[in-house]
């Protein structure tokens, strides 16, 4: 043991100061001027209570932090600094992006940083730009720049999904804008980074939320920021999820000088925010305003052709009126001139039929008596020539022979004068059957002049003509009106 110690005590052993003077001496002398350095801006805090601004700069190689180096913008570096990045308003410092830094490289409290002294904007700028070109460029090779575009957009898009930083400004203004508009949206808000180490990747997750919710149309929206702030937007792999979204995307993105891939291929673009969400409260209103117009027209158009209908309705009632009234007229002028037809047959059929009969009675009598009278003759020229005896026999005889052919005459008068009456009896029936009496009590009517004369048509009655209407239970008495040109009962019967 003694052994082991005493060879531990011969080796060289350096203090902690030793080692960082050492280390201190090394870095200086490996860096004794400044230098130019790039890496992508990570951790960036605001000034602290010195005004000093402290960050990172790293290398990624494959997705990951290869190397790291502590950065350190002292106070008047950085307002140095940041007067001459004014001339640049296109550049902010932020996080995620790549920029070159020239400063001195020291060691100092334990760890390596770089003092900054100058940022080249430019260098920034430019490889945003170029990335910005190349991502374009390959977006139109494939077709994609306009292919969201190409879906139809909603008339009424009402269910609306926002994607955005959650709280933030543009958050608010899209909110307010669609609540005050006083349509009913209904809004499905995603929360998303929009800048800075991992907005990338929140903005492809959100963005595919919120396209699985099935919206009418997505709302991606952000402040305004510098070109360097908006560098996100520019990312190819949210341009072709934008591109192949299967609703239409409107972006709001706020910048003023130039698009970015988003905007390019998003369905529409708009400046800011509150605009794109203007942009869809107008579109429902002008939906709205169709809507209306087009009931309007349709109304109209109803309206319309019902008053046509009606029109001809009324024309068709007032020719079937007339139609009808002709129609009752003639047939009423056919009943009264049958009815007066069948009367006069069946009276002159009855009075003929009896005088037929009273003759053929006459005649019988007639020649009954002429029988006796010569049955009488006969007889006293038989008693004249005949005995008694003889005489009374052949007067029985004769009487009896007499008395049959009586009976006889009798019957047969009888028999005709049943078939004549039955024949009355048929005709009397027929007469019965077309009796204007019937017709009367069926609702019928039957006007006439105060002459008698028969009133078959509006012509046969001037104005001031009385009139006599014969119903089913009376008559009624009416006069032309010389205005209206119709009858009425008068005022006073006489």
């Amino acid at each position: 043991m003694a052994e082991q110690g005493a060879l531990f005590e011969q080796e060289e052993t350096f203090t902690v100061g030793q080692v960082t003077a050492r280390v201190h001496r090394a870095v200086a002398a490996a860096f004794p001027a400044e230098v130019w350095v790039r890496g992508e801006v990570d951790g960036l805090r605001p000034p602290n209570a010195g005004g000093h601004v402290y960050l990172s700069l790293s290398e990624k190689a494959r997705g990951r932090d290869n190397a790291t180096l502590g950065v350190v913008l002292l106070r008047q570096s950085r307002l140095r600094i940041e007067r001459t990045l004014a001339a640049h308003p296109g550049f902010r410092l932020t996080d995620g992006i790549e920029v070159r830094v020239r400063g001195r490289v020291q060691y100092g409290f334990g760890r390596i940083q770089l003092v900054v002294s100058e940022i080249d904007p430019v260098h920034t700028l430019g490889r945003l730009a170029a990335a910005r070109d190349r991502a374009l460029a390959a977006l139109a090779a494939e077709g994609l720049v306009g292919r969201n575009a190409a879906i139809p957009l909603p008339l009424a898009p009402l269910h609306l999904a926002v994607v955005t930083s959650d709280g933030s400004a543009a958050c608010h203004d899209v909110l307010h804008e669609l609540e005050s508009s006083g349509i009913g949206f209904r809004v499905r808000l995603v929360d998303a980074r929009v800048q800075g180490h991992g907005a990338e990747a929140s903005l492809l997750a959100g963005l595919t939320r919120a396209v699985a919710s099935r919206p009418d149309l997505v709302l991606l929206v952000r402040g305004g920021g510098s070109r360097t702030d908006l560098a996100t937007f520019d990312s190819e792999r949210l341009a072709r999820l934008i591109a192949g979204a299967p609703v239409p995307v409107l972006t709001g993105i706020g910048h003023e000088i130039d698009s970015s891939v988003a905007d390019l291929v998003a369905h529409g673009a708009h400046k800011t925010p509150t605009a794109c969400a203007a942009a869809v409260v107008e579109q429902v209103r002008a939906a709205a305003a169709r809507s209306e117009v087009a009931w309007g027209t349709l109304a109209a158009r109803a309206a319309a052709a019902g008053q046509a209908a009606e029109r001809a309705l009324e024309g068709h009632a007032v020719s079937l009126a007339s139609v009808a009234g002709a129609a009752v007229a003639d047939a009423q002028q056919r009943l009264d001139l049958r009815a007066g037809r069948v009367t006069g047959t069946a009276s002159h059929g009855l009075a003929a039929g009896e005088a037929r009969v009273q003759e053929r009675a006459r005649r019988l009598e007639r020649a009954a008596t002429r029988d006796l009278d010569l049955a009488a003759v006969r007889l006293g020229d038989a008693v004249r020539g005949l005995d008694p005896g003889r005489l009374g026999r052949q007067l029985d005889r004769r009487s009896a022979e007499l008395g049959a052919a009586a009976r006889r005459l009798v019957q047969a008068g009888g028999a005709v004068t049943a078939s004549r009456a039955g024949a009355l009896d048929v005709l009397a029936a027929r007469a019965a059957a077309v009796d204007p009496a019937r017709a009367l009590a069926r609702g019928w009517s039957i006007t006439r002049t105060a002459g008698g004369t028969l009133v078959r048509s509006v012509a046969d009655a001037d104005p001031g003509t009385s009139l006599r209407t014969t119903v089913g239970d009376g008559t009624v008495a009416s006069t032309v009106d010389p205005e209206l040109g119709a009858a009425h009962p008068p005022e006073e019967q006489p």
